[in-house]
């Protein structure tokens, strides 16, 4: 099952959906129809394409899959037809076949452009009744498939959708003659039909049904739309002449699902007094019925809103009873939806479900006084349940199941879960392709809706897209069975992702973890992280990781921030240190954007296009970002310019395959010469100035639902310098692996403070949310995954602690310079996965330890390549001009407070040092800022977004 849906078409209603009637349609709430299909109007003026926009693109916002149909080709092309149904007011000369394909194409890229892609286009609406449009033989419409089928590049081509589904001429002629030639049938993606004066015993079409391609009722309004009020239930039109029975409805869907092997079927108008949903008519429809669901809609909604994309029918008694049609569809492995009419008397009606155990049933059932009536949790028995079938009604069950049973090696029956599965000789423990439905993963967030697309697939014919999103955290999920996924064992795990429908040209996708821990608090890791560009697919990917000591582990892909729709493929779990073959990463040279071996003029005329929105593929955009923040922006265009005319030469244009730090694997990164080649403080501070705020905004110190804020250790060490042990605590960043390298952050606390102050302790009760800012930053992309270290700065050879504001104390804390460097550091580099060298290591500190951070980072630039203090204290003597900027940290940032009754402005005395000197930095001003949290807080959500990407 590929949907339910229907046209709005503004040309000839004279009207397009509104916002509020637009979500009633493509919306899944209570009280809505839960559509997701729609059709659009190939307009043969390319002018007015953009009528069908608004719809368009809300419906695939909302995951709909969108199908064009033409009426006639546009008139330069066709000439008059011959009259009546058979001969047509317009026929398409064959002379024009090749202009006609461009003509479909053209509109398939110009949807795909505005936001609103197409899954395909048909040949022509209803060629066997076309009085009013263009007229085809069926000899005609087999030759055009089979030999122009193949300019239609842009979309998927659909067959000629005919009037009538062979009740009567030639309306099956036109798919024979399709499936009795090998090039129109290499060329035909999908067969549409409409049903219009079909009966149930010509739905049946084996021929068809067989050929391995879909078949979707794209056209109908049963039972028929002379004077009828879409809101009678059962019974005559208003006039008293013909059967206006919005049951019927259900009917006809159940007939076209069942006896015709249909995947999707398509009502006409979605508004109309005789449609989905109402038109105010005088007579016909009140204006309190319209722009709301009618009982016609209801009727379709009893299978659209559960039997979703990528369900499956599955066999079922058909006719249990005199007047009672049943039809059931598979969903994953634990989702079972039922729909049975009742047309005759009263029934009650027993349901099993083979071999399965029945968790929970719920009911909606429409009927002449009820619309998708609801019943929650039925009573259930084992597989089996009762229900009232009332006389004309439409009931849905949705069932719950226990889960397959499996086998033991004897082969007898055992419980669902209990047999571990075991690797293929691939090494895969399973390998979702999404081909034959949604492979057991799962909506992850309330709103989700998740569902096979062929609009895009990495491989074969379908993926997964994951719609309806309300936060970044949601996405798809996938229960990792415990009797075969261990805490404490390793996996080689790999989910292919991209993402088409967004306003950003990439975003920060995750392959995550979310599991219970040894206490049985909720927690979450990061398996792999990746940059995705859009409409390229990449690879989350990690060969080697550990799951967690905990259990009920849930796998989910997530993005780091948005809501945008995004699409997964070729998910699989496989035996620890397996290499999954994944896409190629997108070739680039830094620079140059036109790909033809040279960075000139050229190169930077189109940097400033792709700044002013213009077109690029992904390995322009990536060679554009020449300042490699991950956006191409005015930065990246007045670098490429300044080195085009020599003005500097720190950015050296190649590529090379070297390990991606945020994923562990193999990827196309760009190489800058040496590991240590950055950016330089006068290329790089300004572009952190543009991204300064004052103070952090209230959401970034608050826990988010769905984000994992790292694990703090704390631990000990003994220092040779000082005689004693000493303490520090490390915060890992989320989803913490050996597999991966980290840069570090060392952050340094005030006098008479330790090592808990900066992410403990605070000077407040509850004002020290630090982790929150970090992992909030971390888990958004804003700021690289990254270890951040809280030492013990006090460094006394005489005595564990401060015990006074002296110059013997002072010097205490000076020593840290030498503990740090020798001590720590190494410490810290030999037992955390870290990353070394000055571009990933940087250091900031509040008051005593900002004096330190300013000393230590500025006198070792070959350590640091970032430098902060938050409202330093007095005796600071930092390098303010360095020798070149080759030896200079690329960032020197300095907070103070307008309110800091303790240091006052010896912070701006620094500022104004390096300022007399001539070395950029950035002077961050808090005007309510204190000698406390909220200046530590609004330094930090500032620093670590810039940190480590020099």
């Amino acid at each position: 099952i590929r949907g339910f849906g229907g046209i709005d078409l503004p040309e000839w209603q004279g009207y397009s959906l509104s916002d509020s009637e637009l979500k009633y349609a493509f919306g899944n709430g209570p009280g809505e129809l839960g559509l997701t299909v729609l059709r659009v109007f190939v307009n043969p003026d390319k002018n007015q394409w953009n009528k069908t926009l608004k719809t368009a693109q809300y419906a695939t916002k909302a995951g709909a899959t969108l199908f064009a149909t033409p009426w006639e080709p546009p008139s330069n092309l066709a000439e008059n037809g011959s009259g009546g149904a058979r001969g047509g007011k317009k026929h398409l000369p064959k002379s024009n076949y090749g202009a006609y394909a461009q003509h479909l194409n053209d509109f398939a890229a110009y949807m795909e452009k505005n936001g609103a892609p197409l899954y395909s286009v048909s040949v022509q609406n209803e060629p066997d009744y076309a009085s009013e449009w263009t007229a085809w033989s069926t000899d005609e419409t087999t030759d055009f498939i089979a030999n122009y089928g193949d300019k239609i590049t842009n979309t998927k081509l659909m067959s000629p959708e005919s009037f009538q589904y062979g009740a009567w001429n030639d309306g099956k002629d036109y798919y024979s003659k399709i499936l009795k030639n090998s090039k129109a049938m290499a060329n035909c993606d999908v067969f549409g039909t409409h049903f219009y004066g079909t009966p149930r015993e010509r739905m049946d079409f084996p021929d068809l049904e067989n050929c391995g391609k879909e078949i979707w009722m794209t056209e109908v309004y049963v039972p028929g739309s002379d004077y009828q009020n879409a809101n009678i239930w059962v019974g005559k039109d208003l006039q008293n002449k013909n059967d206006a029975s919005a049951i019927k409805v259900a009917e006809n869907i159940h007939n076209g699902l069942v006896v015709g092997n249909m995947s999707v079927y398509t009502w006409w108008y979605i508004k109309r007094y005789y449609s989905l949903i109402g038109e105010e008519r005088s007579g016909i429809m009140s204006s309190s019925e319209a722009g709301k669901p009618t009982k016609r809609g209801y009727a379709m909604a009893q299978y659209s809103k559960w039997v979703r994309p990528g369900y499956r029918r599955t066999a079922a008694t058909e006719q249990p009873n005199s007047g009672v049609l049943v039809s059931a569809y598979k969903g994953d492995n634990n989702k079972v939806v039922i729909v049975a009419i009742n047309q005759g008397s009263d029934v009650t009606q027993e349901f099993s479900v083979s071999g399965q155990t029945l968790k929970n049933v719920d009911r909606y059932r429409t009927t002449s006084s009820e619309n998708l009536a609801e019943t929650k949790g039925m009573e259930t028995n084992g597989g089996n349940f009762f229900a009232q079938l009332p006389s004309n009604s439409v009931s849905t069950f949705v069932c719950t199941i226990a889960g397959d049973h499996g086998v033991d090696g004897s082969g007898a029956d055992v419980a669902p879960g209990t047999t571990p599965i075991e690797p293929d000789s691939n090494g895969y423990y399973f390998h979702d392709t999404f081909e034959n439905g949604v492979d057991d993963w799962e909506a992850r967030g309330g709103s989700v809706e998740i569902k096979q697309s062929g609009r895009q697939p990495y491989a074969g014919t379908e993926a997964l897209v994951v719609t309806n999103r309300e936060s970044s955290w949601q996405g798809v999920q996938k229960s990792l069975p415990s009797n075969t996924f261990k805490s404490g064992e390793s996996y080689s795990f790999s989910v292919i992702s991209t993402f088409l429908d967004s306003d950003i040209d990439s975003q920060k996708l995750s392959l995550s973890l979310q599991y219970k821990d040894a206490s049985g608090e909720t927690a979450y890791a990061h398996i792999a992280d990746v940059t995705a560009y859009k409409g390229e697919y990449v690879q989350l990917a990690n060969p080697s990781y550990k799951l967690p000591d905990g259990s009920d582990f849930i796998l989910y892909v997530e993005t780091a921030e948005g809501t945008d729709n995004f699409y997964i493929d070729e998910a699989i779990v496989a035996k620890d240190g397996t290499k999954i073959d994944g896409p190629t990463p997108v070739e680039f040279t830094l620079g140059d954007i036109d790909s033809n071996g040279v960075i000139n003029a050229v190169d930077v005329a189109m940097a400033r296009k792709i700044v002013l929105g213009g077109a690029a593929d992904a390995a322009a955009k990536k060679a554009a970002d020449v300042n490699k923040d991950g956006e191409v922006n005015i930065a990246d265009a007045v670098l490429l310019q300044k080195f085009v005319l020599a003005d500097i030469s720190d950015f050296k244009a190649s590529a090379n395959t070297t390990p991606d730090n945020n994923t562990g694997n193999t990827g196309n990164t760009e190489n800058t010469g040496s590991s240590a080649v950055m950016r330089s403080m006068s290329e790089y501070t300004p572009i952190v100035q543009a991204a300064v705020v004052e103070s952090e905004p209230s959401e970034a110190n608050q826990t988010k639902n769905g984000v994992e804020y790292g694990t703090l250790e704390k631990k000990s060490y003994f220092s040779d310098f000082c005689g004693r042990e000493k303490k520090y605590n490390v915060l890992l960043p989320a989803g913490y692996t050996t597999s991966k390298k980290y840069p570090v952050l060392y952050v340094l606390h005030g006098y008479w403070e330790d090592q808990d102050r900066m992410i403990l302790t605070g000077n407040g009760a509850s004002s020290m949310t630090v982790k929150q800012v970090l992992g909030n930053a971390m888990a958004e992309g804003a700021a690289k995954d990254m270890i951040v270290v809280f030492p013990n700065v006090y460094s006394s050879q005489t005595q564990d602690a401060c015990s006074g504001m002296d110059d013997a104390n002072n010097i205490a804390y000076d020593n840290f310079e030498t503990v740090l460097i020798k001590e720590l550091m190494p410490l810290i580099e030999k037992n955390y996965s870290a990353a070394t060298g000055r571009e990933n290591t940087a250091i900031t500190g509040f008051s005593m330890g900002g004096r330190e951070s300013l000393n230590i980072g500025t006198k070792h630039p070959d350590l640091f390549g970032y430098v902060g203090a938050i409202c330093p204290a007095p005796g600071a003597t930092p390098v303010t001009k360095f020798t070149s900027e080759e030896n200079a940290p690329s960032l020197i940032f300095i907070t103070a407070g307008g309110n800091d009754q303790t240091v006052y402005n010896i912070p701006e005395g620094y500022h104004n040092s390096l300022t007399s000197a001539g070395t950029p930095h950035i002077w961050h001003y808090y005007n309510a800022g204190y000698h406390g949290d909220n200046s530590i807080r609004a330094h930090l959500y500032n620093f670590v977004r810039a940190v480590f990407k020099a």
